[in-house]
Protein backbone atom coordinates (compact mmCIF):
# COMPACT_ATOMS: atom_id res chain seq x y z
CA UNK A 1 0.00 0.00 0.00
CA UNK A 2 2.79 2.52 1.15
CA UNK A 3 4.39 1.67 -2.44
CA UNK A 4 1.70 2.42 -4.63
CA UNK A 5 1.12 6.01 -2.06
CA UNK A 6 4.84 6.83 -3.03
CA UNK A 7 4.28 5.52 -6.71
CA UNK A 8 1.12 7.96 -7.01
CA UNK A 9 2.98 11.17 -4.77
CA UNK A 10 5.75 10.77 -7.49
CA UNK A 11 3.78 10.48 -10.43
CA UNK A 12 1.84 14.05 -8.98
CA UNK A 13 4.82 15.90 -8.66
CA UNK A 14 5.99 14.82 -12.02
CA UNK A 15 2.22 16.06 -13.13
CA UNK A 16 3.26 19.73 -11.69
CA UNK A 17 6.72 19.51 -12.67
CA UNK A 18 5.65 19.38 -16.11
CA UNK A 19 2.67 21.76 -15.29
CA UNK A 20 4.76 24.24 -13.95
CA UNK A 21 7.18 23.91 -17.64
CA UNK A 22 4.20 24.57 -19.58
CA UNK A 23 3.40 28.00 -21.16
CA UNK A 24 7.37 29.58 -20.68
CA UNK A 25 8.64 31.87 -22.88
CA UNK A 26 12.66 31.83 -22.83
CA UNK A 27 14.45 35.27 -23.71
CA UNK A 28 18.15 34.46 -25.17
CA UNK A 29 19.96 38.31 -25.55
CA UNK A 30 23.21 39.52 -27.08
CA UNK A 31 22.69 36.87 -30.21
CA UNK A 32 24.45 37.44 -33.49
CA UNK A 33 24.37 36.64 -37.09
CA UNK A 34 27.08 37.78 -39.90
CA UNK A 35 25.93 38.52 -43.36
CA UNK A 36 26.71 36.57 -46.13
CA UNK A 37 27.20 38.42 -49.81
CA UNK A 38 28.32 37.16 -53.06
CA UNK A 39 29.30 33.98 -53.20
CA UNK A 40 31.71 33.41 -50.23
CA UNK A 41 31.19 31.44 -46.93
CA UNK A 42 30.97 33.86 -44.14
CA UNK A 43 33.43 31.90 -41.83
CA UNK A 44 32.51 34.17 -38.98
CA UNK A 45 28.99 32.63 -39.04
CA UNK A 46 25.88 33.44 -41.04
CA UNK A 47 23.48 30.36 -39.72
CA UNK A 48 21.59 30.49 -36.35
CA UNK A 49 19.68 28.43 -33.97
CA UNK A 50 16.79 30.23 -32.28
CA UNK A 51 16.40 28.05 -30.33
CA UNK A 52 19.71 28.21 -28.35
CA UNK A 53 21.40 31.64 -30.16
CA UNK A 54 24.28 29.37 -31.20
CA UNK A 55 25.62 31.10 -34.81
CA UNK A 56 27.79 28.51 -36.78
CA UNK A 57 29.43 29.12 -40.06
CA UNK A 58 28.44 27.09 -43.24
CA UNK A 59 31.32 24.30 -42.29
CA UNK A 60 30.42 23.93 -38.50
CA UNK A 61 26.64 23.81 -39.33
CA UNK A 62 27.85 20.47 -40.37
CA UNK A 63 31.15 20.25 -38.10
CA UNK A 64 29.84 20.93 -35.01
CA UNK A 65 26.04 20.91 -34.86
CA UNK A 66 23.30 19.48 -37.72
CA UNK A 67 21.34 21.33 -40.75
CA UNK A 68 18.23 20.44 -37.92
CA UNK A 69 19.03 23.37 -35.42
CA UNK A 70 19.40 25.97 -38.47
CA UNK A 71 16.31 27.98 -38.09
CA UNK A 72 17.53 31.24 -40.04
CA UNK A 73 19.83 32.78 -42.05
CA UNK A 74 21.77 35.79 -43.15
CA UNK A 75 22.34 37.39 -46.38
CA UNK A 76 23.11 40.93 -47.08
CA UNK A 77 22.89 42.02 -51.42
CA UNK A 78 19.79 42.74 -54.03
CA UNK A 79 16.80 40.54 -53.21
CA UNK A 80 13.75 40.05 -55.53
CA UNK A 81 13.18 43.32 -57.29
CA UNK A 82 15.15 45.68 -54.99
CA UNK A 83 17.66 48.30 -56.57
CA UNK A 84 19.64 48.60 -53.14
CA UNK A 85 21.40 45.93 -51.06
CA UNK A 86 20.18 45.25 -47.55
CA UNK A 87 19.66 42.49 -45.11
CA UNK A 88 17.62 39.86 -45.46
CA UNK A 89 16.91 37.05 -43.05
CA UNK A 90 15.44 33.99 -44.66
CA UNK A 91 14.92 30.68 -43.72
CA UNK A 92 17.06 27.62 -45.16
CA UNK A 93 14.62 26.54 -47.14
CA UNK A 94 11.32 28.34 -48.87
CA UNK A 95 8.62 25.92 -50.09
CA UNK A 96 6.02 28.70 -51.56
CA UNK A 97 8.69 29.57 -54.45
CA UNK A 98 8.70 26.18 -55.66
CA UNK A 99 11.80 24.43 -57.22
CA UNK A 100 15.33 26.61 -55.94
CA UNK A 101 17.41 27.14 -58.76
CA UNK A 102 21.24 26.18 -57.49
CA UNK A 103 23.10 27.64 -60.33
CA UNK A 104 26.11 29.96 -59.44
CA UNK A 105 24.63 32.51 -62.36
CA UNK A 106 20.92 33.09 -61.94
CA UNK A 107 19.70 30.97 -59.62
CA UNK A 108 17.42 31.83 -56.83
CA UNK A 109 18.85 34.40 -54.01
CA UNK A 110 20.01 34.49 -51.52
CA UNK A 111 19.94 29.70 -51.66
CA UNK A 112 22.45 29.56 -54.73
CA UNK A 113 25.06 32.30 -52.27
CA UNK A 114 25.82 30.01 -49.99
CA UNK A 115 28.41 27.81 -50.60
CA UNK A 116 30.63 26.09 -48.48
CA UNK A 117 34.02 26.57 -47.71
CA UNK A 118 36.70 28.00 -50.80
CA UNK A 119 38.07 24.66 -50.59
CA UNK A 120 35.22 22.50 -51.34
CA UNK A 121 32.15 25.09 -52.31
CA UNK A 122 29.59 22.52 -53.52
CA UNK A 123 30.59 19.77 -51.25
CA UNK A 124 27.89 18.40 -48.23
CA UNK A 125 29.08 21.69 -46.60
CA UNK A 126 26.88 23.74 -49.28
CA UNK A 127 23.06 24.72 -48.17
CA UNK A 128 21.87 22.59 -51.29
CA UNK A 129 23.31 19.60 -49.80
CA UNK A 130 22.15 19.80 -45.80
CA UNK A 131 20.23 16.77 -45.51
CA UNK A 132 17.91 19.09 -43.38
CA UNK A 133 16.60 22.32 -44.77
CA UNK A 134 14.20 24.05 -42.16
CA UNK A 135 10.94 26.19 -43.97
CA UNK A 136 11.26 28.81 -40.68
CA UNK A 137 8.45 30.94 -40.87
CA UNK A 138 9.27 34.62 -40.69
CA UNK A 139 7.17 37.64 -40.60
CA UNK A 140 7.90 41.68 -39.62
CA UNK A 141 5.32 42.55 -37.21
CA UNK A 142 4.33 46.48 -35.91
CA UNK A 143 1.84 45.79 -33.26
CA UNK A 144 3.46 43.57 -30.60
CA UNK A 145 4.60 44.70 -27.55
CA UNK A 146 8.15 42.64 -27.40
CA UNK A 147 9.30 43.48 -24.07
CA UNK A 148 5.61 42.29 -22.72
CA UNK A 149 5.73 39.10 -24.53
CA UNK A 150 4.08 36.04 -23.06
CA UNK A 151 4.21 32.49 -23.88
CA UNK A 152 0.35 33.12 -24.01
CA UNK A 153 0.28 36.37 -26.32
CA UNK A 154 2.84 35.27 -28.79
CA UNK A 155 1.11 32.00 -29.09
CA UNK A 156 -2.23 33.88 -30.18
CA UNK A 157 -0.58 35.09 -33.15
CA UNK A 158 -0.69 34.04 -36.62
CA UNK A 159 2.31 33.17 -38.78
CA UNK A 160 1.82 33.70 -42.17
CA UNK A 161 3.16 31.24 -44.86
CA UNK A 162 6.28 33.63 -45.47
CA UNK A 163 10.34 32.43 -45.15
CA UNK A 164 12.27 35.98 -45.47
CA UNK A 165 12.40 39.08 -44.20
CA UNK A 166 14.06 41.95 -46.77
CA UNK A 167 15.55 44.74 -45.49
CA UNK A 168 15.71 44.34 -42.01
CA UNK A 169 16.44 47.07 -39.62
CA UNK A 170 17.49 48.34 -36.17
CA UNK A 171 14.44 48.00 -34.03
CA UNK A 172 12.63 45.64 -36.51
CA UNK A 173 10.38 42.81 -34.73
CA UNK A 174 9.95 39.68 -36.15
CA UNK A 175 7.39 36.91 -35.95
CA UNK A 176 8.50 33.36 -36.25
CA UNK A 177 7.94 29.33 -36.49
CA UNK A 178 10.15 26.84 -36.10
CA UNK A 179 9.84 24.08 -39.37
CA UNK A 180 8.50 20.73 -37.64
CA UNK A 181 11.71 19.65 -39.27
CA UNK A 182 13.90 22.06 -36.51
CA UNK A 183 15.48 20.23 -33.43
CA UNK A 184 13.42 23.00 -31.86
CA UNK A 185 10.11 21.98 -34.16
CA UNK A 186 6.94 23.86 -34.66
CA UNK A 187 7.47 26.78 -31.94
CA UNK A 188 6.77 30.39 -32.63
CA UNK A 189 8.87 33.48 -30.82
CA UNK A 190 10.44 37.17 -31.77
CA UNK A 191 12.92 38.72 -32.39
CA UNK A 192 14.58 42.07 -32.30
CA UNK A 193 17.01 43.50 -33.93
CA UNK A 194 18.85 45.94 -31.26
CA UNK A 195 22.32 46.81 -32.99
CA UNK A 196 24.21 46.22 -36.15
CA UNK A 197 27.71 46.35 -35.81
CA UNK A 198 31.04 46.34 -37.77
CA UNK A 199 33.50 43.34 -37.46
CA UNK A 200 36.44 44.99 -35.44
CA UNK A 201 38.76 42.68 -37.30
CA UNK A 202 38.12 44.35 -40.74
CA UNK A 203 38.51 48.03 -39.97
CA UNK A 204 38.87 48.89 -42.87
CA UNK A 205 35.59 47.61 -44.04
CA UNK A 206 33.56 49.44 -41.29
CA UNK A 207 30.03 50.34 -42.83
CA UNK A 208 29.90 47.79 -45.01
CA UNK A 209 27.19 45.19 -45.00
CA UNK A 210 29.13 42.34 -45.80
CA UNK A 211 31.30 42.42 -43.05
CA UNK A 212 28.85 43.46 -40.33
CA UNK A 213 26.65 41.12 -37.95
CA UNK A 214 23.23 41.77 -36.81
CA UNK A 215 22.77 41.99 -32.90
CA UNK A 216 19.48 40.13 -31.99
CA UNK A 217 17.39 39.39 -28.79
CA UNK A 218 15.35 35.90 -28.98
CA UNK A 219 12.17 35.42 -27.26
CA UNK A 220 11.22 31.49 -27.93
CA UNK A 221 8.75 29.20 -26.64
CA UNK A 222 9.95 26.19 -24.34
Amino acid sequence: MKKIVLLFACLLALTSVAEAQKGKLVTLKDCYIYAQSGRNSKAKGSALSLSTGMTYSMANVIDQASPKQIDIMLYFGKFGKAKEKSFNLFAPNNPSIGEIIWEKDGGTSPFCKFEGPSKDPYGYMWLKNWTVRNATKLQLVTDVDFDKATFESVNALQVEDNYNVANVKVGDIILFQTAETSSSPSKKGLIKITAIEDDETKAEEAGNGQYQRLILTIKIQK
